[in-house]
């Protein structure tokens, strides 16, 4: 790029034209490129206040390294001391039985659903029977209803 461009490694290099790393002449040095101090200006809000102050350096901006921590192997005596400190856990309630359900009764209609096998059914008038007898009710009250 020529010389009447302005800084590199600035917003104002990237507007002028300066668009590749390669061509940006803090390409390779511990300096912003023209690219990098673009994009650093439209997301962080403090050095676009530097730039438009005038006060921003083509810096590039240094984070703290994130520690990783380590495995530390224990011995079997501080091992030990370790679990004898430990909280011993709250025992649990025991679980309490569940109620009986009410079983259907042979010859009903909430019987057939249940059991549904005429020749099961210990009672004279049969659950299949039972049902039949509820839908025909049913029927005829909603023929009732209606007319």
């Amino acid at each position: 790029m020529g010389e009447e461009m302005s800084a590199h490694g600035t917003p104002q290099g990237y507007d002028d034209g300066c668009r590749g790393k390669s061509e940006c002449r803090n390409h390779r040095t511990k300096l912003m490129t023209c690219i990098e101090a673009h994009i650093r200006y439209q997301g962080d809000y403090v050095y676009r206040t530097a730039v438009d102050a005038g006060t921003a350096t083509a810096a590039k901006e240094v984070y703290a390294a994130v520690k990783v921590p380590r495995l530390v192997a224990e011995s079997r005596s501080q091992a030990a001391t370790r679990a004898s400190r430990a909280k011993p856990k709250a025992a649990k309630a025991p679980k309490k039985e569940p109620k009986p359900r009410p079983r259907a009764k042979h010859g009903t209609a909430s019987g057939y659903k249940l059991f549904a096998r005429p020749h099961d059914c210990p009672s004279e008038f049969t659950c299949n029977q039972a049902a039949a007898l509820a839908r025909k009710e049913y029927h005829h009250a909603r023929k009732a209803i209606s007319a």
